[in-house]
């Protein structure tokens, strides 16, 4: 489990160890890479700088307090890419992606990069103009009505609008397994200083007559990803309360779950939260993913 910390500077990080960043580490220790490239290489994947040191000096079997390592520990890597925690590795068809963690039930996933920073900076830029209050859907009615638990501003695309938002739909594509037809349209949502969505789920209720007239369009949801395309100066986290998970938003990152399980049934471990946000202000791009080809209205 990933959780997300406080540290200097109201910057967060992840603090909670695994066996893949264990192993990861005693390999890169066996092939000789040095206790400052480790760290840093941490640092860079998204974790909390005090927990890095900690569980590197813990690898080369020192307290947490300990002195930092002889020189003789120390060596340069012969590349960058080399001293990356590549736990786990997504093809997204033009690029590799890095799974930072991967949770199997529920299912969830957080993609390292899926997005470079040019391309957060693009969508940003391309949603400004047209930015508008969220709504959400009245579960009675099927209509779109704004509720004071959702404070952002969003702008939604359809699919393949834009040659980078075409670009960006394969490369999820990829990464997921879900077929690009399967995919509402990316939705760029904005949010303020104090800006929050409160716990919610993400599928739809059949039993709810408005929410029932969503699933003529494609079926039921059966994913999310959210894109984070900026990193605030502080908050906003995306939390799952029933998992006791938070994952912190670093631009470019992508956390992805998944809320149909195998008999059919939708996993309401998936309830998630947009944090408010402490300071600064947070920008998302949403994917929402169906079980049959998506079309936007019935």
């Amino acid at each position: 489990m990933i959780r997300e910390a406080s540290a200097a500077g109201g910057k967060t990080g992840y603090t909670e160890s695994s066996p893949e960043l264990e192993q990861w580490l005693a390999r890169h220790i066996a092939q000789g890479f040095g206790a400052d490239a480790l760290v840093l290489s941490m640092l860079r994947s998204g974790y909390d700088d005090a927990f890095a040191r900690q569980v590197v000096a813990a690898a080369f079997g020192q307290g947490a307090g300990a002195p930092a390592l002889p020189p003789a520990h120390r060596k340069a890597p012969a590349t960058a890419a080399e001293a990356e925690p590549r736990l786990y590795v997504a093809h997204g068809g033009d690029r590799e992606v890095q799974i930072l963690f991967r949770l199997a039930s529920p299912r969830i996933r957080l993609f390292q990069q899926l997005l470079t920073g040019d391309e957060c900076d693009a969508l940003v830029a391309l949603s400004r103009g047209r930015l508008a209050r969220s709504p959400v859907v009245n579960p009675d009615t099927g209509d779109e009505n704004l509720i004071d638990a959702r404070t952002s501003m969003g702008a939604m695309f359809q699919v393949g609008e834009h040659a980078l938002i075409s670009r960006i739909e394969a490369r999820i594509a990829a990464v997921t397994g879900v077929p690009a037809e399967h995919g509402e349209g990316l939705q760029i949502l904005n949010y303020k200083p104090g800006g929050e969505y409160q716990p919610h789920f993400d599928y739809f209720n059949p039993q709810r007559p408005g929410e029932a007239r969503q699933l003529s369009v494609g079926g039921q949801r059966i994913a999310t990803l959210v894109i984070y395309l900026n990193t605030p100066a502080a908050g906003g986290a995306t939390a799952f309360p029933r998992v006791g998970l938070e994952v912190a938003p670093v631009k470019g990152n992508a956390v992805y779950f998944s809320y149909l399980l195998p008999d059919g049934a939708l996993d309401d471990r998936t309830l998630h939260a947009g944090l408010p946000v402490a300071s600064g202000e947070k920008w998302i791009a949403t994917k929402w993913l169906r079980e049959r080809p998506y079309r936007s209205e019935a």
